[in-house]
């Protein structure tokens, strides 16, 4: 019996464990700035998705520092909190709540606001009043979001497009 009972506890152990951790269809490492109020960041990290959820590992020297989740709530080192909360602690309070998950998945951010299709392809945003002056770009291995008032910067590219300039 006691045989038993270590077997069933072992087996539910790995079945939660092996339910924790999120497998994403797409991996690709890129060269990733962040540059917020309260973030300064830039090397290499790997950018995961699969539908919705997304997270951003961070390297700096090889080591992994840092790790973004987004898949219902936003998971950083410090802690777990809503997309909301995230938002406004991490960028700015009058963004969308889906600002950070739009830009990292390349979508577009305000629904769309200001957008325009350049013709060789890439999109861009242009989104300015009293309280932001933003530019986000997209398209052609690079993502990149500029609010010139709030001082935030994302950039996200593709390491061959970087290693290839």
């Amino acid at each position: 019996m006691r045989k038993f009972s270590i077997l069933w506890a072992s087996a539910v152990a790995v079945i939660i464990a092996g339910c924790s951790t999120k497998h994403y269809t797409h991996s690709e490492p890129k060269m990733i700035t962040l540059k917020t109020p309260k973030f300064k960041f830039a090397d290499t990290g790997y950018l995961r998705s699969d539908g919705m959820s997304v997270e951003l590992e961070l390297f700096a020297a090889g080591m992994a520092v840092e790790k973004i989740t987004m898949n219902g709530e936003v998971c950083v080192s410090a802690g777990c909190m809503s997309e909301e909360k995230f938002v406004k602690e991490y960028l700015y309070r009058d963004y969308p709540s889906d600002t950070m998950r739009s830009v990292l998945l390349g979508r577009d951010i305000f629904g769309g606001k200001g957008k325009e299709e350049m013709c060789d392809g890439r999109l861009f945003q242009f989104i300015r009043d009293d309280e932001m002056d933003i530019m986000y770009r997209r398209g052609k291995g690079e993502i990149y979001f500029k609010d010139r008032l709030n001082g935030i910067i994302v950039k996200i590219a593709d390491l061959d497009a970087n290693q290839s300039r």
